[in-house]
């Protein structure tokens, strides 16, 4: 094993996180509310719209916990997309993140390693939209260079430049060919604040 594969100045492997998966028909209103509250002060820029969980869709939960409750959470929304000519169903990766006092220690890499299989069983590509694409290339995901835009409520579709670069996609070997990461994107739209 590698040096990479121990603890700091411990000499012992790494283990990684326990994930708990939790259909989002499986929590409770109260936990759902409790849970976007927790998103909101993880990310830092609460309120959240109480309609979130509507809005992204009914997709699995995936969380590490600790002693203090939820320490890292991510979501997945199946979504159609038009890539190019193609129509394919999208696990889209949502509200990924770890509470501030657990950050760099292997809980996201754990999510998104839980979230992968998930991904390749329930869709024909996964995407996700980042500021933070470092810690998602080293997870095998690459950046869409296509122009992105979203489907309407009343059927026309909007341009969004200002995401253009921000949607990374995760290939899988099922993707369909011809499904190249250069295609333009269309996505329904995610929610009235928010395109992707």
């Amino acid at each position: 094993m590698t040096a990479a594969g121990y603890r700091s100045g411990l000499g012992y492997p790494r283990r990684m996180p326990e994930v708990r998966i939790v259909e989002r028909e499986d929590l409770s209103h109260a936990e759902l509310r409790d849970l976007l509250a927790w998103l909101e002060v993880a990310f830092d820029d609460g309120p959240w719209r109480p309609e979130h969980w509507d809005e992204v869709g009914p997709g699995p939960h995936l969380f590490v916990d600790d002693d203090r409750g939820i320490a890292a959470h991510a979501c997945i929304d199946w979504i159609p997309v038009r890539a190019g000519e193609h129509e394919v169903r999208v696990g889209y990766l949502e509200d990924v993140a770890t509470r501030e006092d657990r950050r760099g220690q292997g809980l996201g890499i754990a999510l998104l390693r839980a979230a992968r299989p998930l991904l390749e069983g329930g869709s024909g590509l996964g995407l996700l939209a980042t500021g933070s694409f470092g810690f998602y290339e080293r997870e095998g995901w690459v950046r869409w260079q296509g122009p992105l835009s979203v489907v309407e409520a009343d059927g026309s579709i909007t341009r969004t430049t200002e995401e253009d670069g921000f949607v990374m996609a995760l290939v899988f070997p099922h993707t369909p060919a011809g499904i190249t990461v250069d295609l333009p994107l269309v996505r329904p739209r995610r929610d009235p604040e928010e395109a992707w």
